[in-house]
């Protein structure tokens, strides 16, 4: 792993996470955008791309064809934006056709959802940052909710019953999460990908499990990163707006087909990655926690039974990619990173 990292042009401390702007050129970077649907968010989303202090080499939209006259308007209106349609691979399959359209282009890739709006210098903030870390494969900034005063996410924990969890989300933004750290993950709405690092975390070919379709796909990604031996970064100094389609006291508004994705996935990325160390560590709450989701299953939300079905009939390609997996982190000497 160690010999595919790109070297990083700065001289900056680690700690600070500061470059001197005047001086050093931010490294290049390129956005990809997956979209379905949400072309009134994507216009806001490409206005501020098209805002950045520090320019983008190349600006690539995945659509899934769900209205293609409005996808023409926003052709017309952004004509140095890349625009590619196809069928619905999910976000885990149209962001990796981003990823494989712009890697040749820029040093670094940044994944975006349309209902993200960037500050002005959020590129130029997150991309120094990362480049005084060359042993940072992935990056993310802090996410507000539109109005600004709540967090959508400062990165992204794993508690011990290892559900994913956004750090903040929806508390007030008093300042607690604005100090720059490694952490566990960070969210698929905006994630900075460093180009060198994308062939050593694919796994048969896929940076994103498309498996997955949709959700944790993120977190499963940064899991593995961590696994493999490279650092996830969290630089609160670049802030974003996510709209967020949905809250979490919104759940029975998302379909059940889309849930169940979040359900089985969250059971594939705990087979892809967690250790025998970890889930010893971890078992009385992991365990517990699943009893009681299960039983809030069989009492309110039948309708996710079915995501059992579909997360047994996905586990042998799961421990497949988990053998894979162990045996590159082994090789990486990190085989008992969580």
């Amino acid at each position: 792993m160690g010999s595919s990292r790109a070297r990083s042009r700065s001289t900056t401390s680690v700690t600070s996470g500061v470059t001197d702007a005047a001086t050093t050129p931010p490294p290049s970077w390129a956005v990809g955008i997956v979209n379905h649907g949400s072309y009134r968010d994507l216009a806001g989303c490409l206005d501020s791309v098209a805002r950045q202090t520090c320019p983008p080499r190349r600006v690539y939209v995945w659509d899934t064809g769900v209205d293609p006259a409005a996808l023409d308007e926003l052709a017309k209106a952004h004509p140095g934006v890349s625009f590619e349609h196809g069928s619905n691979r999910g976000f885990a399959g149209g962001g990796n056709r981003a990823v494989a359209t712009l890697r040749q282009d820029a040093e670094f890739v940044l994944i975006l959802n349309p209902d993200v709006v960037l500050d002005a210098d959020f590129a130029e903030k997150l991309l120094y940052s990362v480049e005084a870390e060359p042993d940072v494969a992935i990056a993310g900034g802090k996410l507000l909710r539109p109005g600004r005063e709540l967090i959508d996410s400062a990165g992204i924990r794993f508690p011990r019953h290892r559900r994913p969890r956004d750090r903040g989300s929806e508390s007030p933004d008093r300042g607690e999460f604005d100090r720059r750290e490694r952490i566990e993950a960070v969210s698929g709405a905006a994630m900075l990908l460093r180009e060198a690092a994308i062939d050593g975390l694919s796994i048969e070919g896929e940076l994103f499990d498309e498996v997955f379709f949709a959700y944790h796909e993120d977190t499963d990604l940064c899991w593995r990163a961590r696994r493999f031996g490279w650092t996830v970064l969290y630089e609160p100094a670049a802030v974003a707006v996510h709209g967020r389609g949905w809250r979490s006291g919104r759940r029975a508004e998302i379909p059940v087909a889309i849930r169940r994705h979040s359900f089985k996935n969250h059971y594939l990325q705990l087979v892809k990655n967690e250790t025998l160390a970890g889930f010893l560590m971890n078992a009385p709450w992991l365990i517990g926690w699943e009893v009681l989701r299960l039983g809030f299953v069989l009492i309110r939300d039948r309708g996710m039974l079915g995501a059992y079905r579909e997360t047994w009939r996905e586990l042998p390609g799961a421990w497949r990619k988990r053998r894979l997996i162990g045996e590159i982190a082994r090789n990486s000497g990190n085989a008992s990173r969580r």
